[in-house]
């Protein structure tokens, strides 16, 4: 299910659990810690991470992840989750034979365990090794590894499911990392693509309240749900559903203060699905291919 990241050529599974070499052009594939490295050139991955860190944006790259289950935000990821579980239960409940799921951009691996209990197999990739290291200690995942998700070492049609969640406002060439997923996708397969509701005029305010956020975020595109289907469709994928998830306040430390309290959390979505459906927090969309 693996390639050559240099050749491209198909690996055989065991080529990948240990420092070892491509057995096609003798590409080194080392592992770090039981993490191996299935990118082609490390150094670029490295250069990107330096450049980030000169930016001030070390945090993002380095810092422990909130735990989002007892973060200002628990309410709101649990109903993202619950969301979530809904879609992958309904669409294996249909599915013959084995399931394999990708948890594409995993970070720390906070999702891999709740993940894994939904597929035959889930495998966890990153292109960050801080953050890998930590994941790889996450129960769950048949193997966590380094990608590039604009080069990625998988063939075609291997991932039954993609768990693709707020990682594409961070890639910059994102068009380039939807024709990846699609790709790797198999046909009749799901992606499930999260993304912050940014590009909504509630969430273009808060950045204009606190513009220190706009100069820290490593976000690099604020969607809508209109912007980020059009993308989708660009690239191949039937949009099944655009679902949004969760309201709040235009003003990030406002918004992350009270809604930590679940009763305003559940009155601000009630509110918010009649008064500004457009206006949420979180975009789901499910794709197909």
């Amino acid at each position: 299910m693996f390639r050559c990241p240099s050749c491209r050529e198909p690996l055989r599974s065991l080529e990948i659990s240990a420092d070892t070499s491509c057995r096609e052009c003798q590409f080194t594939i080392p592992a770090i810690e039981g993490v191996p490295l299935l990118v082609k050139d490390l150094r670029v991955i490295e250069r990107t991470i330096e450049k980030a860190k000169r930016a001030s944006r070390d945090d993002w790259f380095q810092a422990p992840q909130i735990n989002q289950w007892s973060g200002p935000y628990r309410h709101h990821v649990l109903k993202r989750k619950l969301y979530v579980e809904g879609v992958l239960s309904t669409y294996i409940s249909r599915c013959k034979g084995d399931v394999i799921g990708l948890d594409l951009g995993c970070g720390d691996g906070a999702n891999i365990e709740w993940l894994s209990q939904h597929f035959t197999a889930l495998y966890a990739s990153d292109y960050n090794l801080v953050r890998l290291r930590r994941a790889r200690h996450r129960h769950g995942a048949e193997m966590v590894y380094m990608a590039d998700i604009l080069d990625y070492p998988a063939i075609d049609n291997t991932f039954s499911v993609i768990y693709f969640n707020h990682v594409l406002e961070h890639i910059p060439n994102d068009s380039r990392a939807l024709a990846e997923v699609y790709r790797i996708l198999k046909p009749g397969g799901r992606v499930v693509l999260g993304v912050p509701n940014e590009g909504a005029m509630f969430w273009q305010l808060a950045y204009r309240f606190q513009p220190s956020t706009g100069a820290t975020t490593d976000h690099v595109h604020f969607y809508t749900a209109g912007s980020l289907r059009k993308k989708c469709e660009e690239s191949g994928f039937t949009v099944l559903q655009v679902v949004p998830i969760g309201w709040g306040l235009p003003h990030w430390s406002l918004d992350a203060a009270v809604r930590g309290v679940k009763f305003i959390d559940d009155l601000l979505d009630r509110i918010g699905r009649v008064v500004a459906p457009s206006q949420a927090t979180s975009l789901y969309l499910i794709l197909s291919k």
